[in-house]
């Protein structure tokens, strides 16, 4: 009796890895792909030879016990094995539970149904097949556990690696709730299921008061009334005088040239390309934010001491301002501009839209759910995960569209995705420099074509070339913090995330008084100064030069700060943050 029980034991395990084979294989040519699917090639190689050594101890096993039979027989799951079922969906719930803005109803149903369909076939239809040979309970928890871990991968994917990395962790997830939930299976069924409801109770209740608490408080949250507009409209020197079309145009993570240097790329026939076109290169410029959200954020409210902010300095209410309701779009639609704001997608807005035309339009509907699930089975949640519904290339015709239109006194601003950062994974990829090179070419390519549109059709017209922050290529191409001691972080990683580039062109009939413009938010201060009769404008507006939000600060260099230019904390303690400077560095 023993030997036929280890005889039936070695099959099970046999046609368990088998199953386990075939299922990879076969999800390789249905998932997207991104991390899931690397995992399942990886995966599916190292599962066909602990097929092939199981196999191998069945048919000794077989061989020695003459009297050992096939079972030939298909099982079915117990009703009570349904409840399993929340292990491999308790993550997809927490999921939704930090992404509420983005499902409707819908969209919500179409998550969780597609999901939930995807794990009921993987741990209940294929093992009731594979039952006819071997144990359905070993398949059924075969199929869990590998449901659990493809639908944990995006939380896999920005957690910290084993031993650093990525396919060893995936394949730990595999393994250990494999055997952690057979052991408790064949120990006592109903421990197993109040074991995984109660995992997936905790999951629930830590996002809900960690994650969706917080993302609804933050949605509700409105931005106090301020007279700072009043304020400015009184001053009777503050009246544009000078009316041009003003286009900003935003680059995504687009570096500083000294910057792009020390990556080894010679960027210096772009740079030649804008002077040789009247525009003034700024070097040395840096931001006080080092995300996208953070950055523009506060280039479009300008953060200036006379006019402070009513949400403070150190606001984390980012997505408002982008949205157009903020003070330096508000002073031009006071003298008469038409504000436009265009994206590449809607993740930044947050209704009520200030801009007086926009595009694309907000997501809407129940593509939420459907651009979820996709990121799910992907492997990782994309920051520019919602553009698909707003491809580049509609973004792209859009920009052509409005940059050769004759529209008068109009504000244009647009962020574009090139060249783009890196995947912000706590490790760099293979090739980040390389695809970030690659993003850099397009960006040119994609700037000339701006610049020359706008050149062509508006020559009289103010345009503000910017980048937004820097593409985080050194180190562990991301955040710092708990990574790096700060006595390893130099000038080159601070540039590398707060670093920008910043280029102008200032048309001739309008003042030619230099400012000392050191940081992306200077933009607004500079420009209204040019245009207006009030000659001190841009010290009055004029950001404070140092970096914002504490913590932003710590999670991307690790505290350290930047004040007038120079360094304050790491490496390079008290030098300068850039060599090459368009700006004067305080006595």
């Amino acid at each position: 009796m023993k030997s036929k029980i280890n005889t039936q034991f070695l099959l099970d395990l046999s046609v368990s890895g088998f199953f386990a084979l075939f299922s990879m294989i076969l999800l390789t040519f249905i998932i997207p792909l991104g991390a899931t699917r690397s995992f399942l090639v990886g995966g599916s190689k190292a599962v066909t030879l602990v097929f092939i050594a199981l196999s191998i101890i069945f048919l000794i096993s077989w061989y020695f016990n003459k009297n050992f039979t096939f079972k030939k027989k298909i099982n079915f799951p117990d009703f009570k094995d349904f409840l399993l079922l929340a292990l491999p969906m308790s993550p997809v719930i927490n999921y939704t539970l930090i992404n509420p803005e983005y499902l409707t109803p819908i969209g919500l149903s179409y998550m969780i149904g597609t999901t939930l369909a995807f794990t009921f076939i993987l741990s209940f239809i294929l093992p009731v097949i594979f039952s006819y040979f071997a144990s359905f309970h070993i398949l059924m928890i075969s199929g869990l556990a590998l449901s659990f871990t493809i639908l944990s991968m995006p939380k896999i994917f920005v957690g910290q690696f084993l031993f650093g990395d990525l396919f060893f962790t995936q394949g730990i997830y595999l393994i250990l709730s494999f055997a952690a939930v057979y052991l408790l299976y064949i120990f006592d069924k109903r421990l197993t299921y109040i074991s995984v409801i109660f995992f997936m109770i905790i999951g629930i209740v830590h996002n809900y008061y960690n994650g969706y608490l917080n993302i609804t408080k933050n949605s509700r949250t409105e931005i106090p009334k301020s007279d700072r507009l009043e304020k400015f409209l009184s001053n009777k020197n503050n009246e544009i005088i000078k009316k041009k079309n003003i286009y900003i145009l935003v680059y995504e993570s687009y570096a500083n040239l000294e910057t792009i240097d020390y990556y080894g790329f010679d960027n210096t026939e772009q740079m030649k390309f804008l002077e040789e076109l009247g525009f003034k290169v700024y070097h040395g410029i840096y931001s006080n934010g080092s995300a996208s959200e953070s950055s523009t954020a506060k280039i479009l409210d300008i953060n200036a001491e006379l006019y402070p902010p009513h949400d403070g300095p150190k606001s984390w209410i980012y997505l408002p301002y982008l949205s157009g309701n903020a003070f330096g779009p508000n002073i031009f639609k006071s003298n008469g501009y038409k504000t436009i704001g265009l994206f590449p997608h809607g993740f930044f807005w947050d209704p009520p839209i200030g801009w007086d035309e926009h595009q694309p339009k907000e997501i809407s509907g129940d593509f939420g759910g459907k651009v979820l699930t996709k990121s799910i089975f992907e492997g990782y949640f994309k920051h520019d995960a919602f553009t698909n519904y707003f491809t580049y290339e509609d973004y792209l015709k859009s920009k052509d569209e409005y940059l050769t239109s004759s529209k008068k006194n109009t504000l244009f601003y647009t962020q574009n995705k090139l060249p783009g950062h890196s995947q912000n994974s706590n490790r760099c990829g293979s090739h980040e420099k390389e695809i970030h090179f690659e993003g850099l070419k397009k960006a040119n390519t994609e700037m000339k074509n701006d610049v020359l549109n706008i050149k062509n059709n508006d020559p009289n017209s103010i345009i503000v070339l910017v980048g937004d922050h820097g593409p985080y290529l050194t180190k562990n191409c991301s955040g710092l913090q708990d990574f790096f001691d700060t006595s390893e972080i130099d000038k080159y990683d601070i540039q590398d995330r707060y670093g920008t580039f910043l280029s102008i062109h200032w048309p001739k009939d309008i003042s030619d008084v230099e400012h000392n413009i050191v940081m992306a938010q200077d933009i607004f201060p500079a420009i209204l100064s040019k245009i207006t009769n009030n000659n001190n404008l841009f010290n009055e507006l004029k950001v404070e030069r140092k970096f914002f939000w504490d913590w932003e600060i710590d999670w991307t260099v690790s505290g350290i700060n930047v004040y007038n230019g120079i360094i304050k904390g790491g490496k390079d303690n008290g030098k300068p943050l850039f060599d090459k400077r368009s700006y004067n560095l305080p006595n």
